[in-house]
């Protein structure tokens, strides 16, 4: 958590000396990502695993019905068709 007296001094500060705070501060954020290791597939794959279990947030708006996709078009037709009705 940022300490009350370091936002306190951000507030007194200038536009310009505040953007230089900004400044400084990506310059610190981008060595620290230029420095971090690259995760090999597996990790990502691993840290990316519950985005796509069952019942997540990527999964909630998948097509359920496993038809041919070439059906597909006409699927959604049918679709819009029904809410029109």
């Amino acid at each position: 958590m940022i300490e009350p007296q370091i936002l306190e001094a951000i507030k007194q500060m200038t536009n310009i000396e505040r953007i230089r705070i900004i400044e400084f501060t990506l310059g610190l954020m981008r060595e620290e990502m230029a420095k971090n290791e690259q995760l090999s597939l597996k990790e990502a794959a691993e840290l990316m695993r519950p985005f796509y279990a069952e019942g997540s947030e990527l999964t909630e708006f998948v097509d359920s019905e496993h038809g041919d996709f070439y059906e597909y078009e006409d699927y959604a037709q049918r679709s819009n068709l029904a809410l029109l009705c």
